[in-house]
């Protein structure tokens, strides 16, 4: 299995080509440290399976299904180039880190982790909220409570999004990973590994619905067991390409939140649930799965308010008790929410979602 590691320098262009009207652009704008980029760089893990890379069952996903960002800056010249990453969040940071990405879309703990290692990011607009996380069993394996995962050999993603909720269930099962055989691998070996039976266990996303035809149990969900088993996501900038590129990172943010509020429409659920099959190679059972009984509209609500922000803090505490992040930072200094709300007032949506509390709560009612 290659790492990511290796497969670091060479970050897959998917079907773009850097723009010979960009660098027209770009050599006007020499004088200027604001010149715009021939290309915008955008990474995220890679949630599709199939061959379709995919960033998973996100408003982001929505807005490359409808490409809303290549027809934005059609007009200037502009590139939208997409990197999708098996390594997930670890090689999302990797590639940050050699300035390889303007734009990432990562869950709640890698963007923390990366936060707390120093790299120099910007949160713009969240992407959603409350999604579950499953332990599926090999063929053969059962369990009965997070308890019979003693000495299991399990894998998990580490430095993900889901390596928090997993730790916390094993946390209320008196249990650390080092009472497990624990094994950090990406999704698609995972997943392969479990159909061969090699692993007893893995945990991750909705996309392990998709060998339930092959013998796997979903033996749990974190569904209903609260924050602390539940990821968020977000859309983050390199605080460079803030710096230097405000308007452009404004008229992402405006597509993200147009792609939002196309996704929070109840209307549109099986729309949604086909967009996020179609474009993953996953199956819809899994979208289904992961979406039933919640409320579209405060799922996908790209704001940055204070509930969104108070799970951050909570994932970064979490993250320092679990040791998987070894220094804090300012949380709430991390976020940029003047992008969303400009964006509210252009497509006139200020209405559209309600703010929520720190305990997640809804503070007025916003439409369904």
């Amino acid at each position: 299995m290659a790492s990511h590691h290796a497969a670091l320098p060479l970050i897959p262009r998917r079907g773009v080509v850097a723009g010979i009207a960009g660098l027209g652009l770009l050599a006007s704008g020499l004088v200027r440290a604001q010149a715009r980029p021939p290309v915008i760089r955008i990474g995220s893990p890679d949630l599709g399976t199939a061959g379709k890379p995919s960033p998973g069952a996100s408003s982001l996903a929505v807005l490359h299904a409808h490409k809303w960002l290549e027809e934005e800056f059609a007009k200037d010249g502009i590139q939208v180039e997409w990197n999708f990453f098996r390594g997930a969040g670890p090689a999302v940071a990797e590639a940050l880190a050699a300035k390889q990405l303007d734009i990432v879309y990562l869950g709640d703990l890698a963007s923390v982790i990366h936060k707390a290692r120093g790299l120099p990011t910007r949160f713009i607009a969240a992407t959603g909220r409350g999604t579950d996380g499953y332990l599926a069993t090999a063929p053969g394996v059962t369990l009965k409570s997070i308890a019979d995962l003693k000495d299991k050999k399990v894998t998990v993603l580490k430095g993900t999004a889901y390596q928090r909720p997993f730790d916390n269930l094993l946390a209320r099962a008196g249990l650390t990973e080092k009472d497990l055989k624990v094994i950090n691998m990406d999704w698609p070996s995972s997943k392969a590994a479990l159909v061969a039976g090699q692993i007893d266990a893995t945990f991750g996303g909705p996309d392990l619905f998709v060998l339930k035809d092959k013998g796997v149990n979903i033996a749990l969900s974190t569904r209903g067991l609260g924050p602390a088993f539940t990821i968020n996501s977000g859309m983050l900038a390199t605080e460079a390409f803030v710096a230097t590129q405000g308007p452009l990172v404004q008229r992402v943010v405006q597509q993200l939140v147009r792609a939002a509020a196309w996704a929070s429409q109840e209307s549109r659920r099986e729309a949604l649930i086909k967009l996020y099959a179609e474009h993953s190679g996953n199956p819809e059972i899994a979208f289904r799965e992961e979406l039933a009984g919640d409320n579209l509209n405060l799922r996908y609500s790209p704001l940055l308010d204070e509930g969104f922000v108070a799970n951050y803090q909570q994932v970064l505490s979490d993250g320092l008790r679990l040791g998987l992040v070894r220094t804090g930072f300012d949380v709430k200094g991390w976020f940029q929410p003047q992008f969303v709300q400009q964006a509210l007032k252009d497509l006139k949506l200020e209405k559209q979602w309600p703010d929520t509390d720190a305990t997640g709560k809804p503070l007025t009612q916003g439409k369904a």
